[in-house]
């Protein structure tokens, strides 16, 4: 059920606020409030809502405005944004839905029609697209399709595995918030990387937890591998506390009371290359993806493994290229 999903609410009418304030969290949502647009933009990213609520007229960027900045987002590309306006004009809903709106509501509104619209906007996203509910990614049912479609293709092509060293360590340590950030981050950092080298046939997905794939063609392997690489340990720093950077690792409590040190985090990934070898299914290239990264999680450094083996000759090669 979606009762209890975040709803950013941003107006600049204090007494609607309020009104929206006690008929949401009436029903079982929890209300972030924003007063202008360059709030709303803010806390959208600080607070993670399941679902924005925009006035359309709104201090320093109009709920337009908000909308078409959160779509430029990848990860915010699934975010459900109703619009509510004073007019009901054929004119504004065709520019709201040209910016990604989801849905409109007209002031003043029935408490119980503003609780349906949310409902249903939020059920649409959840039924109708299969993503990730943190980074909006694509889940496992879009990632099965997207390599069962590459199988079938006469194109060579890579898949990228790709996995966090000592993320649970972090997220235990710094908290589950943080942790969040390090995923968002990270896919944010993955579509980069594959837009640049790919920007009409990439592909980027979100597994679960720490672990993401990504779709490139052959010759782009190794450019993508090495920029994940070079702005994930760039930017992995700045979610530290300064005393763990100067220490270059995190030191926790042990159930038996021990102190055990983890440093900071680093990036594998397994990539797995269609040109030289041949795959009935897509179990094979998972297998193999899984056990490539495997090896690349062996260095302490942040590092890719690309597969080389032609039928059961073994030859994995790191960090360069073909």
């Amino acid at each position: 059920m979606v009762a209890r999903a975040r709803i950013l609410l941003a107006d600049d009418d204090e007494n609607l606020r309020e009104l929206m304030k006690d008929t949401l969290e009436n029903a079982g949502y929890r209300l972030i409030m924003a007063k202008n647009g360059d709030e709303a933009i803010e806390k959208v990213y600080s607070e993670s809502p399941d679902i924005m609520i925009l006035d359309v007229n709104m201090p320093r960027l109009s709920g337009y405005e908000v909308c078409e900045k959160i779509r430029k987002d990848v990860l915010m590309r699934n975010l459900p944004i109703i619009m509510l306006t004073v007019k009901d004009t054929q004119k504004d809903e065709i520019k709201g839905l040209n910016l990604g709106v989801d849905d409109y509501i007209t002031k003043p509104f029935k408490p119980a029609i503003l609780l349906a619209r949310i409902k249903s906007s939020l059920e649409r996203v959840q039924q109708g697209v299969s993503v990730n509910p943190l980074t909006y990614l694509p889940g496992n049912t879009v990632i099965i399709k997207e390599l069962e479609e590459r199988l079938k293709k006469d194109e060579p092509f890579a898949v990228l595995y790709i996995d966090l060293d000592n993320f649970k360590a972090f997220n235990d340590y710094y908290g589950f918030q943080k942790g969040d950030d390090v995923i968002k981050e990270t896919a944010r950092i993955i579509i980069s990387a594959v837009s640049a080298s790919e920007p009409e046939g990439g592909f980027a997905g979100h597994i679960g937890g720490d672990d993401f794939i990504a779709v490139v063609s052959d010759r782009s392997k190794v450019s993508v591998c090495r920029e994940i690489i070079e702005k994930f340990d760039n930017g992995i720093r700045k979610l530290y506390n300064e005393k763990d950077i100067k220490k270059g690792c995190i030191e926790t409590e042990n159930r038996r009371g021990e102190i055990e040190s983890f440093p900071i985090m680093t990036i594998s990934i397994g990539a797995v290359t269609s040109r030289i070898k041949e795959f009935a299914h897509v179990g094979e290239i998972s297998r193999l993806g899984n056990e490539l990264k495997k090896y690349a999680k062996k260095d302490k450094e942040s590092s890719y493994v690309i597969d080389r083996r032609r039928n059961q000759n073994r030859d994995e090669k790191k960090n360069t290229d073909n």
